[in-house]
């Protein structure tokens, strides 16, 4: 009986299976640079996974940063930033899904409709989202 007990312990949860899921891709840094005039973006292009945007403020005023996709007039934004005071500095993260084009604009001043159709005179940046990056399973000094 006591020969018994630990051969029926050693074989308690080999039955069982656990699903290997790959990791998701290693977020990329993208930089965002806000002044009067425009707002740039570099790289201006990456693979479909999380990106962390860098956003520094050389404009004359606060202004708050917004991520949408191309050509969407309504709906809410995939991510935005609060005001950002001149010469300050924001991070914010976007786990993009899917390719296509997307827009870095100044956010709208107001909570009106009348306040968010005025243009800040700021021009929007365009960010290419190309196919998924690979995994970072095989990567080492990962979280």
């Amino acid at each position: 009986m006591l020969l018994l007990v630990p051969a029926v312990l050693a074989g308690c949860g080999s039955g069982s299976h656990f699903a290997n899921r790959p990791r998701p891709p290693s977020p990329v840094n993208l930089s965002v640079y806000i002044n009067d005039q425009r707002i740039s973006v570099s790289p201006s292009s990456v693979g479909a996974g999380p990106v962390d945007f860098i956003v520094t403020n050389q404009s004359s005023t606060a202004e708050s940063l917004t991520v949408l996709p191309a050509g969407a007039s309504a709906g809410p934004p995939l991510a935005d930033t609060g005001p950002i005071s001149p010469q300050g500095t924001a991070q914010v993260t976007v786990n993009f899904n899917t390719p296509g084009a997307y827009t870095v604009a100044i956010a709208p001043r107001g909570l009106t409709q009348a306040a968010a159709a005025t243009p800040t005179g700021i021009r929007s940046a365009l960010l290419q989202i190309g196919a998924p990056r690979p995994s970072a399973s095989n990567q080492l000094l990962q979280p």
